[in-house]
């Protein structure tokens, strides 16, 4: 495995693999972004963060305590294809383990390479203010504005909280008949269908911090005027959760700001709750 033991811990638990349910993977990527540069320290600021917050979750009645382990940052190569290699190779063997994999960004892109080592019945389930739906940025088929396209020739695929994209894209989508929920839509999980369309079926949660309204989360790679609000995001999580099996999670796209972490601490605070959410479901 490529996997060592981070010289800091989410929550500030140091707990052994062997034991542990969930394996927190930061992968510090930020090759193809095209904006704000800066999303590769996201993952050890996450992790910085969560050593603020409390493990209890008063909400959900939930402590989550000892079962997160949190590896090293990945080494991650300059060249898209290659660095998208080593995510699945690591979330494959994460898998191989028996473990749930976590992976905290990094440009948004780590979400193709994970979904690289899942079997083509899971679907994805996209938080994000972009649809990510470009054949290709700078002359690269694999970069973060493409990774909903690249996803989707292997998984199905829904996106929730778009708000920027171009026509093309926007037929593209129409043809490719991915489910698409805009910000301005009813975000109510029962509008969206979200229970029959999961019920039963395995899922994997990737959000891209930018789906937030900036005012909730400024740091990120390219922010976008509106958005989401953290409680509508959770009340949509928690549908997920109940519905399906969740077999793994990506949070993407913290890009830190000088005396400024409340993207990173909300960041923290969404791995948290889906966790929680997970582990009380099944004690349920």
């Amino acid at each position: 495995m490529l996997l060592y033991e981070g010289t800091d811990s989410f929550l500030e638990e140091v707990i052994d693999f062997k034991k542990a349910k969930y394996v927190i993977l930061p992968v510090p990527m930020d090759i193809t972004t095209t904006y704000l540069k800066g999303t590769k320290f996201g993952p050890r600021s996450v992790i910085e963060a969560s050593r603020s917050l409390e493990n209890y979750d008063s909400e959900m009645d939930f402590e989550v305590r000892n079962v997160a382990f949190t590896a090293g940052e990945l080494e991650i190569p300059p060249e898209p294809s290659k660095a998208i290699e080593i995510v699945r190779k690591t979330v494959s063997d994460v898998l191989i383990e028996g473990k749930f994999p976590i992976l905290l960004g990094g440009e948004h892109t780590i979400t193709y390479g994970a979904s690289l080592a899942f079997d083509g019945d899971v679907i994805f389930v996209i938080f994000d203010a972009h649809a990510d739906f470009k054949k290709d940025v700078l002359s690269s088929p694999i970069n973060h504005a493409s990774n909903a396209r690249l996803i989707s020739k292997k998984n199905k695929a829904i996106l929730i909280g778009i708000r920027s994209l171009s026509l093309e894209d926007k037929a593209e989508l129409e043809k490719s008949k991915i489910q698409v929920v805009y910000s301005n839509d009813s975000l109510e999980p029962n509008a969206i269908g979200l229970k029959s369309a999961l019920t039963g079926k395995k899922v994997y949660i990737s959000i891209d911090m930018d789906v937030f309204d900036p005012a909730f989360a400024p740091g990120v790679g390219t922010p976008q005027p509106g958005g989401l609000s953290y409680s509508t995001v959770k009340k949509i999580l928690e549908t997920i959760v109940a519905s399906a099996e969740l077999v793994g999670f990506d949070v993407t796209e913290t890009r830190p700001i000088a005396d400024n972490n409340i993207t990173e601490i909300l960041a923290a605070k969404l791995v948290i709750d889906i966790i929680a959410l997970n582990e009380k479901k099944k004690k349920s």
